[in-house]
Protein backbone atom coordinates (compact mmCIF):
# COMPACT_ATOMS: atom_id res chain seq x y z
CA UNK A 1 0.00 0.00 0.00
CA UNK A 2 2.81 2.40 0.89
CA UNK A 3 4.57 1.70 -2.39
CA UNK A 4 1.44 2.52 -4.41
CA UNK A 5 1.04 5.80 -2.56
CA UNK A 6 4.69 6.61 -3.26
CA UNK A 7 4.23 5.79 -6.97
CA UNK A 8 1.12 7.96 -7.15
CA UNK A 9 2.76 10.91 -5.40
CA UNK A 10 5.89 10.59 -7.54
CA UNK A 11 3.94 10.44 -10.79
CA UNK A 12 1.70 13.40 -9.90
CA UNK A 13 4.74 15.38 -8.74
CA UNK A 14 6.49 14.83 -12.08
CA UNK A 15 3.35 15.61 -14.08
CA UNK A 16 2.67 18.80 -12.11
CA UNK A 17 6.31 19.81 -12.36
CA UNK A 18 6.11 19.56 -16.15
CA UNK A 19 2.86 21.55 -16.12
CA UNK A 20 4.34 24.33 -13.98
CA UNK A 21 7.52 24.45 -16.05
CA UNK A 22 5.33 24.77 -19.14
CA UNK A 23 3.40 27.61 -17.51
CA UNK A 24 6.69 29.30 -16.68
CA UNK A 25 7.86 28.97 -20.28
CA UNK A 26 4.58 30.38 -21.61
CA UNK A 27 4.91 33.32 -19.22
CA UNK A 28 8.40 34.20 -20.44
CA UNK A 29 7.85 33.29 -24.12
CA UNK A 30 4.49 34.82 -25.09
CA UNK A 31 3.97 33.16 -28.50
CA UNK A 32 0.38 32.08 -27.92
CA UNK A 33 1.16 28.47 -26.98
CA UNK A 34 -0.53 27.51 -23.70
CA UNK A 35 1.56 26.38 -20.76
CA UNK A 36 -0.06 22.96 -20.74
CA UNK A 37 1.20 22.33 -24.29
CA UNK A 38 4.71 23.44 -23.31
CA UNK A 39 4.45 21.06 -20.36
CA UNK A 40 3.43 18.19 -22.64
CA UNK A 41 6.37 18.95 -24.91
CA UNK A 42 8.71 18.95 -21.92
CA UNK A 43 7.26 15.65 -20.73
CA UNK A 44 7.63 14.20 -24.22
CA UNK A 45 11.25 15.31 -24.42
CA UNK A 46 11.92 13.92 -20.96
CA UNK A 47 10.42 10.56 -21.89
CA UNK A 48 12.16 10.31 -25.26
CA UNK A 49 15.56 11.20 -23.80
CA UNK A 50 14.78 8.88 -20.85
CA UNK A 51 15.48 11.59 -18.29
CA UNK A 52 12.02 10.63 -17.03
CA UNK A 53 11.37 6.90 -16.85
CA UNK A 54 7.97 5.69 -18.01
CA UNK A 55 7.34 3.69 -14.84
CA UNK A 56 7.80 6.88 -12.79
CA UNK A 57 4.66 8.47 -14.27
CA UNK A 58 2.68 5.44 -15.43
CA UNK A 59 0.55 4.99 -12.31
CA UNK A 60 -0.69 8.59 -12.07
CA UNK A 61 -1.06 9.02 -15.83
CA UNK A 62 -3.14 5.85 -16.18
CA UNK A 63 -5.34 7.03 -13.31
CA UNK A 64 -5.91 10.38 -15.04
CA UNK A 65 -6.65 8.71 -18.36
CA UNK A 66 -9.11 6.32 -16.72
CA UNK A 67 -11.18 9.23 -15.40
CA UNK A 68 -10.65 11.58 -18.33
CA UNK A 69 -14.34 11.61 -19.29
CA UNK A 70 -15.24 12.99 -15.86
CA UNK A 71 -12.62 15.70 -16.27
CA UNK A 72 -14.31 16.91 -19.48
CA UNK A 73 -17.71 17.46 -17.83
CA UNK A 74 -16.94 21.04 -16.66
CA UNK A 75 -15.74 21.96 -20.16
CA UNK A 76 -18.93 20.58 -21.69
CA UNK A 77 -21.07 22.51 -19.22
CA UNK A 78 -19.16 25.68 -20.10
CA UNK A 79 -19.79 25.13 -23.81
CA UNK A 80 -23.50 24.65 -23.17
CA UNK A 81 -23.61 27.70 -20.91
CA UNK A 82 -22.08 29.95 -23.57
CA UNK A 83 -23.77 28.37 -26.59
CA UNK A 84 -25.41 31.67 -27.59
CA UNK A 85 -22.00 33.39 -27.68
CA UNK A 86 -20.54 30.56 -29.75
CA UNK A 87 -23.42 30.72 -32.23
CA UNK A 88 -23.07 34.51 -32.59
CA UNK A 89 -19.32 34.11 -33.30
CA UNK A 90 -19.71 31.04 -35.54
CA UNK A 91 -18.10 32.61 -38.62
CA UNK A 92 -15.06 33.75 -36.67
CA UNK A 93 -14.69 30.28 -35.16
CA UNK A 94 -15.59 27.98 -38.05
CA UNK A 95 -13.70 29.56 -40.93
CA UNK A 96 -10.21 29.29 -39.35
CA UNK A 97 -10.98 25.75 -38.16
CA UNK A 98 -12.08 24.61 -41.61
CA UNK A 99 -9.14 26.28 -43.35
CA UNK A 100 -6.60 24.86 -40.90
CA UNK A 101 -8.12 21.38 -41.24
CA UNK A 102 -7.79 21.48 -45.02
CA UNK A 103 -4.25 22.86 -44.86
CA UNK A 104 -3.29 20.08 -42.46
CA UNK A 105 -4.82 17.43 -44.71
CA UNK A 106 -3.01 18.78 -47.77
CA UNK A 107 0.35 19.03 -45.98
CA UNK A 108 0.06 15.52 -44.55
CA UNK A 109 -1.01 14.16 -47.95
CA UNK A 110 1.84 15.83 -49.83
CA UNK A 111 4.38 14.79 -47.18
CA UNK A 112 3.10 11.20 -47.19
CA UNK A 113 3.21 11.07 -50.98
CA UNK A 114 6.76 12.41 -50.94
CA UNK A 115 7.93 9.90 -48.33
CA UNK A 116 6.37 6.96 -50.18
CA UNK A 117 7.88 8.20 -53.44
CA UNK A 118 11.30 8.28 -51.77
CA UNK A 119 10.78 4.64 -50.75
CA UNK A 120 11.72 5.49 -47.20
CA UNK A 121 9.13 3.08 -45.86
CA UNK A 122 10.05 0.22 -48.19
CA UNK A 123 13.10 -0.84 -46.18
CA UNK A 124 11.14 -0.74 -42.95
CA UNK A 125 8.36 -2.83 -44.49
CA UNK A 126 10.89 -5.44 -45.67
CA UNK A 127 12.36 -5.66 -42.16
CA UNK A 128 8.93 -6.21 -40.64
CA UNK A 129 8.04 -8.85 -43.21
CA UNK A 130 11.35 -10.67 -42.68
CA UNK A 131 10.85 -10.60 -38.92
CA UNK A 132 7.33 -12.06 -39.26
CA UNK A 133 8.60 -14.77 -41.59
CA UNK A 134 11.27 -15.76 -39.06
CA UNK A 135 8.73 -15.85 -36.25
CA UNK A 136 6.43 -18.13 -38.25
CA UNK A 137 9.22 -20.65 -38.94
Amino acid sequence: MGQKIFQLVRSFAILYLMLYLGELISHFIPVGVPGSIWGLLLLFLGLTTQLIKLHWIFFGASLLIRYMAVLFVPVSVGVIKYADLLVSQAKALLIPNIVSTFVTLVVVGVLGDYLFAQSSFTGLRRKVLKKRAKEQE
